[in-house]
């Protein structure tokens, strides 16, 4: 139970085929590995050849604690970032071999872990911002993947490959950060009950399967395989290893979930929220 409990909870600290466009990941920097990070305000994270002229330059940052304010520095060049002073990490990286620059990839926490990456990059000699991307990411076998948050059905993380200078998605599907084993079902069945990995069905609940409207059954567990990107349609698989489907729409202010015009509370009970 411990090991399940300690998994769910790195995956809310957090966070397809490997994005063929990502050659190589040239340098990374961890704020919280860092001595003293506590009061750690600026530093040289790397020294990077970001323009590709041969010449590495520092890659440093600046945080205004009053401000609220990160500030990347390429040799003379500096990016003010406004998504926050809570830095996390940095890389330097190669998202398109076919473009004459690297790429930085820098992510915060702007609150409640809650991860933002921003990309810069430089551009006559400055560096500028590029494209923001909601959540953590990892470099998996030369792949770029990025862990964004659900509450469709409770509070998890999907994860889904990016690609290219413009950190375009390779999927409109992201397929969960983490899915339970049969042998985790099996030893663990409670904590997972408890931490709404195994999401129990109070009522039958509409669904699709192979395309044809259909109930998952009351009392049926179920988990998650994956969830689109608007957060309106989620896979989930029956104890049978059937596949299905489940749609939802949300309310007048986002709130709450609703599966065919009903709250998603009432269709599970054990549905876990963070803040």
């Amino acid at each position: 139970m411990k090991r399940i409990f300690l998994l769910l909870l790195s995956l809310l600290l957090s966070a397809a085929t490997p994005a063929p466009q990502a050659q190589s990941l040239l340098q990374t920097y961890s704020f919280y590995d860092q001595p003293d990070w506590e009061h750690l305000t600026s530093a040289v994270m790397f020294w990077a050849d970001l323009d590709q002229n041969g010449v590495e330059e520092p890659v440093s940052f600046t945080l205004d604690r009053d401000e609220w304010t990160t500030a990347i520095t390429w040799g003379e060049s500096t990016v003010v970032l406004e998504e926050g002073d809570d830095l996390v990490a940095a890389a330097a990286l190669d998202l398109d071999a076919e473009s004459p620059f690297y790429n930085l990839l820098v992510t915060m926490d702007y609150g409640s872990d809650s991860y933002v990456t921003v990309e810069l990059h430089p551009e006559q000699g400055q560096l500028v911002r590029g494209p923001v991307v909601e959540g953590g990411w990892e470099w998996v076998d030369g792949g770029l993947w990025f862990h964004q948050r659900t509450d469709f059905l409770g509070t998890s993380f999907g994860k889904r490959t990016y690609s290219g200078d413009g950190l375009l998605p390779d999927s409109d599907w992201l397929i969960m950060s983490y899915i339970p084993t049969s042998e985790e079902m099996e030893e663990d069945r409670e904590a997972l009950i408890d931490v709404g990995v195994l999401l129990h069905a109070a009522l039958p609940v509409p669904c699709t399967v192979d395309g044809q409207p259909t109930v998952i059954p009351a009392d049926t567990y179920v988990y998650r395989l994956g969830f689109r990107d608007d957060d309106r349609l989620t896979e989930v698989c029956l104890p049978d290893g059937t596949r299905a489907l489940i749609a939802c729409t949300v309310g007048e202010h986002g709130w709450p979930f609703l599966i065919d015009g009903r709250d998603a509370l009432d269709y599970f009970d054990n549905l876990f929220f963070a803040d």
